[in-house]
């Protein structure tokens, strides 16, 4: 029976693949592929490639101090993007998307409290990925990849010495799959 369910699945994926190339040149959608900056936007400028752009904010009551004071601690991500399509098909595109990220992380938030400091985030990404259509107007993404984040530490007190205005690189995998769906909702 699991065996059924299962291909009764990859039938039900696989269908809205079949068929010819969408061309999307001209079109625009709002929606999100990063989480980090979801307030996004796609342009298809051509028929294989798009462009994306996306901003996010995070505002939070912390707690800082030797007597704990209530403040509000704000962080903010710009993030852009230039997905290639390198398998069109009518309802589906397979895309390898670069892309970038730049956040500034409020120390309050994500250091050691200091109102006046902010860690600054740059990541790079190559995220390849599938567009999959529902009808002319609607469209999920998911992807996988990897990223080279590269973290700028502030110059001040109640950092560690040896962390002070250095750049912490990273490279990591990540995945953007049914726990992390982008989507576009296209108007034209």
């Amino acid at each position: 029976m699991k065996r059924v369910i299962m291909l009764g699945l990859m039938v039900l994926l696989a269908l809205p693949v079949m068929g010819s190339a969408k061309d999307m040149t001209g079109k625009y959608g709002l929606g999100y592929f990063n989480t980090d900056a979801p307030v996004g936007a796609r342009f298809w400028v051509a028929p294989k490639v798009g462009i994306d752009v996306g901003v996010g904010f995070k505002m939070e009551d912390v707690y800082v101090g030797a007597q704990p004071e209530k403040q509000t601690a704000s962080s903010f991500w710009i993030e852009a993007g230039v997905p290639f399509v390198i398998f069109p098909s009518e309802r589906a595109n397979f895309f390898v998307r670069p892309g970038v990220v730049l956040g500034l992380l409020d120390d309050r938030s994500y250091g050691t409290g200091n109102l006046d400091s902010k860690w600054t985030l740059l990541s790079f990404s190559l995220t390849p990925g599938a567009e999959i259509f529902f009808g002319d107007h609607f469209s999920l993404e998911a992807g996988h990849g990897i990223a080279l984040d590269m973290l700028m530490v502030p110059d001040e007190d109640g950092i560690p010495t040896y962390r002070r205005g250095e750049t912490e690189t990273t490279v990591r995998s990540f995945d953007a799959s049914v726990t992390y769906l982008g989507f576009h909702f296209y108007f034209k």
